[in-house]
């Protein structure tokens, strides 16, 4: 281990200054170990240097002084009076007394209780340590930012069932890190990963081995509840009413089908929706001057009823009307029959492309994916703890992914799980955040604006990985979010370069700053996004021929 300092000034359990070896100057970030006054080996990382020279300090005279100063001394005189001081922060002891006597050791988290002895020598932590320490996890991620030679692994058993975050802002590499992610879990693990996309980012994922599942997203209004299909529609929460409509025609639907041995569903139950809307509009319209509209309708338990229609009810009844006639409109070619559940594929990342749908579409089908998966993976679980072959068979032959363990990543999370109000994929992501764990469930949260997510969901998340977040506000609310975000990490995260990362929690030993691989370069790796080169689209339009006012003439 190379020497780069002697500890200097105030030292702490936690933190310790020491003046540098200026030919073996450490940098930001850098790794050392220093003897506390018990003899054990303690790990520290480099949190600041700085430069001061005595014979030009702060405040020590004015710009003639130091023009002077710099002039009349020798270049040798100045750098005598230099000095290079460098915070450290300690992490923990990284050997005992009894392991360096011993002469090996396995990497334990224990905390260092002892303070540093001022004047012991801080050296470089040795590459095979740091390797011990970062190295061991089940999948790879990318290098450590002060050493390039040592990778950093991840615990996959603890970074899905305890769930995690990717954060950064716009452009810092989020997008890069889940396709890293994706491809080491299931090259290394042969996991099931389900992507909710947003903008088709990942659609077009692939590498070397790549083993992805591009799902286009639909919906069958048939399976979803009420209150999903009032979402889908974008029927307002507070207008109750046509709520209340909706699910008077739901249900009149599904038992008029089901007593009539049809098997209603996609564009078919949209249809009969409407046609039983504008049935109950005509009767009203219908109607003889103070006469009463008495319709039949059934509940969810399948009981027929009856209701007395008046004349408020009428525009509620023409505005659901509407929205199903936008719903066909609008959101026709995301409307099937059957179940997306069934779509997804074990052993493979199955990317569910929601590009091409609204917001409170995107929360209606989230809801109903999110749902599914609990649902029918409580029940697998159920089924097999007693032992009922039919319902294992079952699971197994619809939804052969839900019987293992499963991990889904929401892209894009604070449009599913906003801070200012509770959604329908809100519920369900805070659920599986709360209960997945115990089922085999994993959650990866992404999104560029943490301060717009729901602080509860983001504090279930173990693990964080944060690329560069600028925004104090973020910073800040992240911090918050976490119990592992300290006031030196929020300083890291400021630092960040692209691609650069603070990963701390669960899945990781000790926190780190990560140079996450890049997922083009060292995979041979695609996925869609990033930036546009405009600049190179525009210069490559080919010149149009001129057209003239004779051209146009002739025509």
């Amino acid at each position: 281990m190379s020497k780069v300092g002697i500890v200097y000034g105030e030292s702490s359990t936690d933190y310790f200054t020491f003046i540098v070896d200026p030919r073996n100057m450490p940098n930001f970030g850098e790794f050392v170990v220093v003897k506390n006054r018990n003899g054990d080996e303690v790990l520290a990382v480099v949190k600041g240097v700085r430069n001061i020279n005595w014979l030009m300090g702060a405040g020590k005279g004015s710009y003639d002084y130091i023009e002077k100063t710099v002039n009349v001394f020798s270049k040798g005189v100045i750098d005598k009076s230099e000095s290079i001081i460098a915070s450290a922060k300690v992490l923990g002891v990284l050997k005992t007394k009894e392991d360096i006597e011993r002469g090996n050791f396995e990497f334990r988290q224990i905390p260092n209780r002892v303070p540093i002895k001022p004047g012991e020598v801080v050296k470089l932590a040795n590459d095979e340590d740091l390797k011990k320490i970062f190295s061991n996890g089940h999948i790879k991620i990318g290098r450590l930012l002060a050493r390039e030679n040592v990778e950093v692994g991840l615990d996959v058993n603890k970074l899905v069932s305890r769930h995690f975050a990717v954060l950064a802002v716009t452009g810092a590499g989020k997008s890069n890190t889940i396709a890293v992610l994706s491809k080491e879990i299931i090259d290394k693990t042969n996991g099931t990963i389900v992507i909710l996309d947003p903008h088709g980012e990942y659609s077009t994922l692939s590498w070397r081995s790549s083993k992805v599942n591009p799902i286009k997203a639909t919906i069958d209004p048939a399976k979803i509840k009420v209150s999903e299909l009032a979402t889908l529609l974008g029927v307002a929460e507070n207008a109750a009413l046509q709520r209340r409509f909706l699910s008077l025609a739901y249900y009149t639907v599904e038992w008029e089908a089901k007593k009539n041995s049809k098997i209603l569903g996609g564009m078919a139950f949209v249809n009969a929706l409407e046609n039983k809307v504008e049935e109950w509009i005509r009767a009203y319209e219908s109607k003889e001057k103070g006469e009463d509209v008495i319709i039949k309708y059934y509940d969810s338990q399948g009981k027929q009823l009856e209701r007395k229609i008046q004349s408020r009810d009428l525009d509620s009844l023409i505005r659901l009307k509407d929205y199903l006639q936008e719903l066909k409109t609008n959101f026709g070619e995301f409307i099937k029959l059957g179940n997306i559940l069934s779509e997804i594929v074990p052993g493979m990342v199955n990317v569910i492309d929601l590009s091409g749908m609204e917001e409170d579409q995107m929360i209606a089908l989230a809801s109903y994916l999110l749902r599914g998966i609990l649902k029918h993976r409580v029940q697998y679980m159920k089924a097999v703890r007693m032992n009922d072959s039919s319902k294992i068979r079952e699971t197994r032959e619809k939804f052969p992914a839900l019987t293992k363990p499963i991990l889904v990543i929401v892209e894009e999370a604070h449009i599913f799980a906003p801070r200012e109000h509770k959604t329908q994929a809100a519920y369900w992501l805070g659920k599986i955040a709360r209960e997945g764990r115990k089922f085999g469930i994993g959650l990866g949260i992404v999104s560029q604006r943490p301060k717009k997510l729901d602080d509860d969901i983001l504090s279930q998340t173990n693990t964080k990985i944060i690329l560069r977040l600028v925004e104090p506000h973020d910073q800040r609310y992240v911090q918050q979010a976490s119990e592992q975000i300290s006031e030196d990490l929020l300083i890291d995260i400021a630092a960040l370069g692209i691609g650069e990362a603070v990963v701390v929690g669960f899945a990781i030993p000790l926190p780190a700053m990560v140079k996450i691989y890049n997922f083009k370069e060292e995979f041979n790796g695609y996925y869609g996004g990033g930036d546009i080169d405009i600049v190179k689209e525009w210069s490559e339009i080919e010149e149009e021929s001129e057209i003239t006012l004779e051209d146009l003439a002739g025509e």
